[in-house]
């Protein structure tokens, strides 16, 4: 029992020192998605649950597959975390800051109460040094949204929520015609286009137009 205990020790103080040694960094939560799939967990594998002492362990599941974007002004991550389906792991609202910390293909975030959480890091894009610094986050990406209102002949549109976008030039002639209540789709773009990271979604015409959240 002693030498059990003494190893729980060695592990406990070895995870905190790696976990102090890392290099924390601050980042905001610019967009976050769950999409449920199949997953194959590869051979030998029992899925999330423990081993069921069948011959045949499972080896393929429903799950949650969370996809958590990650931005600072030097660079975008793509982090993914697979839970069982109804689960959530980790708490991030879309706009909200975060601490965290990038390790080969992981990604750790350190809570406030100082728990860590370990993503699978999928995409890293460096940002462009020449790249506008990108404004507040959005914090109502996706659908359901409903146009208020078209301003400027095209450059400005107000969605239900009482949010105002700036239009890129290039796509300001379309939304110069969009009809008040239209159902409005927002999603954050992958990169940057001239400075601008969201595009605004007609669904009801099925246009899209390059844009810009603008605060209040």
């Amino acid at each position: 029992m002693r030498c059990v205990l003494t190893s729980v020790w060695i592990l406990t103080a070895v995870l905190s020192l790696c976990a102090a040694e890392r290099a924390w960094q601050t980042g905001t939560w610019s967009d976050v998605t769950t999409k449920r799939r199949m997953v194959d967990f590869g051979p030998g594998s029992s899925g999330f649950g423990r081993p069921s002492g069948t011959p045949t362990p499972q080896m393929r599941a429903m799950a949650d597959v969370r996809l958590f974007v990650i931005e600072t002004d030097k660079l975008r991550l793509e982090a993914e975390d697979t839970v069982p389906v109804g689960r959530r792991s980790l708490e991030a609202n879309v706009g909200g800051t975060l601490t965290f910390a990038v390790e080969k293909n992981n990604v750790y975030v350190r809570t406030a109460d100082g728990t860590e959480h370990r993503l699978r890091l999928v995409k890293r894009t460096e940002r462009d040094k020449s790249e506008p610094a990108r404004g507040p986050a959005y914090a109502g990406v996706g659908g359901g949204h409903l146009l208020r209102a078209v301003t400027d002949h095209g450059r400005y549109v107000m969605l239900e929520d009482g949010s105002r976008w700036e239009i890129v030039e290039r796509d300001q002639y379309q939304t110069a015609d969009w009809e008040p209540s239209a159902n409005i789709t927002v999603r954050s773009l992958t990169r940057s286009e001239n400075g601008f990271y969201y595009e605004v979604i007609n669904t009801t015409i099925d246009e899209g137009a390059v844009a810009n959240y603008v605060p209040k």
